[in-house]
């Protein structure tokens, strides 16, 4: 019977490695069969076993119980010689299991790694469907995901950014909360939150898982947009324009900008608000002006102005 043995990422046909040599001699030939050492000799298998990495050791431990019940029949009649065969071909599946179980914990880390790649796949291949607005393509690749990764907190972000697209928000509230319950540091996940509750109306609820975002990155200037906004989108004017005032100034981004134009956008001034969009224009590019051009419409702020 043939066995196959991975070592060293190669699946050496025979035995553990190549075949062994004679000691003594460099270079030597290999060892033919029943010479002592060789794998088909009365010691060889316990030599060899000897060699074996410690990831064997069942299969040494296995070889050197064999070796005990041979030197116990040393001495007796040749008919006993039986029993030593015996003994032998008894440890032989103890081997055997050794190398199916090992082979077997191979191919399962192949197969999880497989399994990860291809859902690494699906979220690069929805966030791409996303970014171009295909959304019910975005629906199917979440849909894969869910089947591939169930419990992946990406996954319940995934579900629940499609459904704030097709704006069945408390579906993308739970699928938000879904992915926060398996991950309760998940940021993207907040942020989304915070996101869908404004378009909802509960800002209050928002500000303070916004909040919390801006505890972890003090400094991010799309946190501070957002908190602005939620003043600004319930009426609180005094407190958004207060706000504002704390805002980095110039930023690394347009947000300042745009903050200043919500407020101008929900007082129905429109040509302040433009003023402030153009001006952003100047300083920044236009795909940094048309993130917050684009979370000013989904908040029912009117843009065309802009």
């Amino acid at each position: 019977m043939t066995i196959y043995l991975y070592v060293h990422r190669l699946m050496k046909k025979g035995g553990i490695a190549a075949c062994p040599t004679k000691p003594g001699l460099n270079g030597a030939s290999p060892l033919v069969d029943g010479e002592v050492g060789s794998p088909r000799s009365a010691n060889g298998a316990e030599r060899l076993t000897s060699r074996m990495p410690k990831i064997h050791w069942l299969a040494c431990l296995g070889s050197r119980r064999a070796g005990i019940r041979r030197r116990q029949t040393r001495g007796t009649a040749r008919g006993y010689g039986r029993t030593a065969m015996s003994d032998k071909l008894r440890a032989l599946p103890v081997s055997g299991l050794i190398i199916l179980v090992l082979t077997s914990s191979l191919a399962h880390a192949e197969s999880k790694n497989e399994a990860k790649k291809s859902y690494e796949a699906i979220i690069t291949k929805a966030s791409r469907d996303l970014t171009e607005e295909k959304i019910e393509d975005a629906a199917k690749d979440a849909a894969q995901a869910e089947k591939l990764d169930p419990n992946n907190p990406e996954t319940a972000n995934l579900l629940g950014i499609v459904a704030s697209k097709k704006k069945d928000y408390p579906e993308a509230v739970s699928q938000f909360n879904r992915a926060l319950t398996e991950n309760p540091k998940f940021y993207t996940a907040k942020f989304n939150l915070a996101d869908v509750l404004m378009v909802q109306g509960d800002y209050e609820k928002a500000r303070t898982i916004l909040a919390g975002l801006s505890e972890i990155d003090p400094k991010s200037e799309v946190v501070q947009f957002k908190f602005a906004l939620s003043y600004v989108l319930a009426n609180q004017t005094e407190e958004a324009m207060s706000f504002i005032d704390m805002m980095d100034f110039p930023g690394k981004t347009p947000a300042y900008y745009y903050a200043r134009a919500a407020v101008w956008l929900k007082k129905g001034l429109n040509k302040d608000a433009n003023q402030y969009s153009v001006n952003a224009h100047k300083y920044y590019t236009d795909g940094q002006c048309n993130y917050f051009v684009s979370v000013l419409r989904e908040m029912g702020l009117n843009v065309s102005v802009l």
